[in-house]
């Protein structure tokens, strides 16, 4: 069944548009600089990708803690996980290009490097292929599921899909905390495979969860300024808010405690990687990332008012969403670039891959009812008060 679709036609087109530009951005650089254009072409699907299985996250967190107050506007999380085929495509381009972007991808890299020699048994190309095959299959084959699952509900009411879903939800986890480690080592630490962190991971999920709970509520708070979901209220915002805010707080908690114990220890392998991000240019876009993902947005929402204010959140979020590719671009670009000076081609390609993100929301989104009216939990959740 086809509903409203949310993009007009010009704003689909401008979208499409920004598709083309983002293609042409990165074939063109990867004439002239194909690093530097892989490593863009990375971030932002990173930036993506990361989003929406994040997003799938929510709502199995949500499932499982039998949380009734999201059920309203589930159909958002639902809708930015249809990036994940997409994401899945690019990964698959950095794949080719891995020789490129990954020092260790060369097999002659490892035998006048010790260090290399001893991570070989890991850092393989072929190895990294596997791994990637199945990150992206499993996080593809979770999401179509779950999403699929709630769907139909809309046409036959079964309660027994919520309690299938529950179960999927649990198994899910269960494989997201070992894939979503394994893909913060191998497509963005092993950018550096000199420098490590036991905590990296854990750094990588805080800012990729906090991101998808700013989209939510972001993309939520606007498709309602739009006249959808009029039963959400101010509990809901404020339930929202109150995740944006919890998050922030844990982020910047990894981000301390990382950057700490790697400063404390003084060991050379670990302190290398601080080092370069705190030269030519690099210290004022760490700060920047420590503004908007967390000083701003947890100053904006302090107070619980503020939370519940739509404007409010909405400007915190947004902040998050910059924040997000700020810390990304911290992580990511140091490998391959020698200052923090933007690259011609980093925006272009950015840019063409959130109109990738904008038109699959916009299909998946309008593909089904904006509301999962016989969702056994939609009551509760329309009279939610927290």
């Amino acid at each position: 069944m086809n509903h409203r679709s949310l993009l007009g036609p010009g704003a689909r087109s401008a979208c499409a548009a920004l598709v083309f530009l983002g293609a042409a951005a990165f074939l063109a650089g990867l004439k002239l600089a194909p690093q530097r254009a892989l490593a863009a072409l990375l971030l932002g699907n990173s930036y993506f990708l990361m989003l929406a299985i994040t997003a799938l996250v929510f709502i199995a967190v949500s499932n499982l803690s039998v949380a009734a107050w999201p059920v309203l506007f589930r159909r958002v999380p639902e809708a930015m996980t249809a990036y994940l085929p997409a994401g899945a495509a690019v990964m698959l381009v950095v794949l080719l290009g891995s020789h490129t972007l990954y020092h260790w991808a060369h097999a002659a890299a490892a035998v006048h490097d010790p260090v290399l020699h001893a991570k070989a048994g890991y850092l393989n190309l072929p190895f990294w292929t596997v791994r990637l095959v199945l990150i992206l299959a499993s996080w593809w084959v979770f999401a179509r599921a779950i999403v699929k699952n709630s769907r139909l509900q809309d046409e036959d009411g079964d309660v027994e899909r919520t309690h299938k879903n529950k179960r999927l939800s649990a198994a899910f986890m269960v494989v997201f905390g070992l894939t979503f480690t394994l893909a913060s080592i191998d497509w963005v630490m092993s950018l550096e495979p000199h420098w490590y962190s036991t905590m990296f991971p854990w750094y990588m999920f805080g800012g990729a969860f906090l991101h998808a709970l700013a989209a939510v509520a972001l993309l939520t708070v606007l498709l309602n300024r739009q006249g959808l979901f009029p039963e959400l209220n101010s509990h809901h915002r404020h339930d929202l808010g109150k995740f944006v805010f919890g998050f922030g707080v844990f982020w910047a908690y990894l981000w301390f405690c990382q950057f700490l114990l790697i400063w404390y220890a003084n060991i050379p392998e670990e302190t290398a990687y601080y080092a370069v991000r705190s030269s030519r240019g690099w210290l004022a876009v760490q700060a920047l990332s420590l503004l908007a993902n967390f000083l701003a947005p947890s100053a904006l929402l302090l107070a619980i008012a503020s939370k519940k204010d739509d404007r409010i959140l909405s400007w915190a979020c947004v902040s998050v969403c910059l924040g997000r590719g700020l810390d990304l671009y911290v992580m990511i670009m140091p490998s391959v670039s020698a200052g923090a000076r933007p690259y011609w081609a980093d925006l272009p390609i950015f840019l063409g891959l959130a109109g990738v993100f904008l038109i699959l929301f916009d299909r998946a989104f309008a593909a089904a009812a904006p509301v999962p009216a016989k969702d056994p939990y939609l009551v509760e959740s329309l009279h939610h008060h927290g």
